[in-house]
């Protein structure tokens, strides 16, 4: 028998269990995986006020073979070696397998030195295809990090390019990973890259390159004068050297791994309580989320695809109809099957 949501959060909130309140954040986190547009029963159970809240949502990015997740890594082991009682939460978005849906795993793989730490919880996250880089369910996992806890999450996306500026609207801060003999000139082009970072990591730092890399990123920061999309997102966020530094690390050797979580904590001490007050403020936008979430979930399932009649979809190949026009059919069938008997004919909340 399926433990009520109650229940559940309840037991993720008792931290004098750690083995049950994981269990229960585990289960929590799959609920909210495959049905996203129950989070506002969450906040329903737990008053806003009274959850937890991370002092910092850490966003990672960057092109493939950068070495995102093994940053993740060194920085983990980094954090616990500073406060070993400190709880951290990885949400390590995957692409998702073609045929089930389901997350590839590899970054839990890269990770696994940390697998049996209490203090440290590592989600995996299948992106569904999501063009975002973040499925729905990533800010219901997120959430559900802070409620048992954690102090320090980070979210490290699949790592497409310019589809990943999603990441910029659920992290306090995106750090954006490069890497040396990667096709350089190109990385710096991916606008949608560019654009949402507040920190630029060169990562493999022994390797021939990463000096030339830094000085060509740091001459194109100096002519970027627009806000970045964290900015547009936060609004209290102003453009300044500082925010847009430029560091340089190795993720296997450790060298400047140090210095990036000084940085880390030197911003945290001074936006930590504006960040917690930009994450409450869009929980607003998250309900209106899970409402859309469900409306097209009962739409989806009100109708199939061989509803879409073959002659139909000739008729839109020559002209005489459009995909507005076929939709539009589906759309007030479907309506017609949701209407609660004795509603207006005019769907709307009084």
């Amino acid at each position: 028998m399926k433990a009520p949501l109650t229940q559940l959060v309840d037991a993720a909130v008792d931290g004098s269990a750690r083995a049950r309140q994981t269990r229960a954040a585990a289960r929590l986190m799959t609920l909210l995986e495959s049905e996203p547009q129950r989070l506002p029963e969450v906040f329903a159970h737990l008053p806003l006020e009274a959850w937890p809240r991370p002092r910092l949502v850490l966003g990672i990015t960057g092109a493939p073979g950068s070495g995102k997740s093994s940053l993740v890594d060194a920085l983990i082991a980094e954090y616990r070696r500073r406060d070993p009682e400190m709880r951290i939460g990885v949400l390590a978005v995957d692409p998702s397998s073609p045929f089930t849906g389901g997350a590839i795993l590899g970054d839990r793989v890269r990770m696994m030195r940390h697998a049996e730490d209490p203090n440290t919880f590592i989600r995996s996250l299948a992106s569904r295809g999501h063009l975002g880089g973040l499925s729905l369910g990533a800010r219901g996992v997120m959430r559900i990090m802070g409620l048992i806890g954690c102090e320090f999450v980070i979210i490290e996306t699949v790592g497409v390019g310019q589809s990943e500026v999603e990441v910029a609207g659920v992290a306090d801060q995106v750090m954006v990973v490069l890497a040396p003999e990667q096709g350089d000139s190109i990385q710096m082009l991916k606008a949608g890259l560019m654009e949402i970072g507040d920190l630029y990591v060169i990562n493999k730092m022994d390797l021939p390159g990463a000096d030339r890399l830094r000085t060509a990123l740091l001459g194109m920061l100096s002519f970027a004068g627009a806000p970045t999309m964290a900015e547009a997102n936060h609004k209290s966020h102003q453009p300044d050297e500082e925010r847009r530094e430029v560091l340089m690390a190795s993720a296997n050797s450790g060298e400047g791994i140090a210095e990036l979580v000084d940085e880390l904590d030197e911003r945290t001490a001074g936006q930590a309580e504006t960040w917690q007050s930009h994450r409450d403020e869009a929980v607003i936008a998250e309900v209106r989320d899970a409402v859309l979430e469900d409306a097209r979930r009962r739409l989806l399932a009100s109708f199939t695809a061989d509803e879409i009649a073959a002659d139909e979809l000739r008729r839109i190949l020559v002209g005489e109809l459009t995909v507005g026009n076929v939709s539009e059919r589906l759309l007030e069938a479907a309506l017609q099957t949701l209407r609660v008997p004795g509603t207006p004919d005019k769907t709307r909340v009084e």
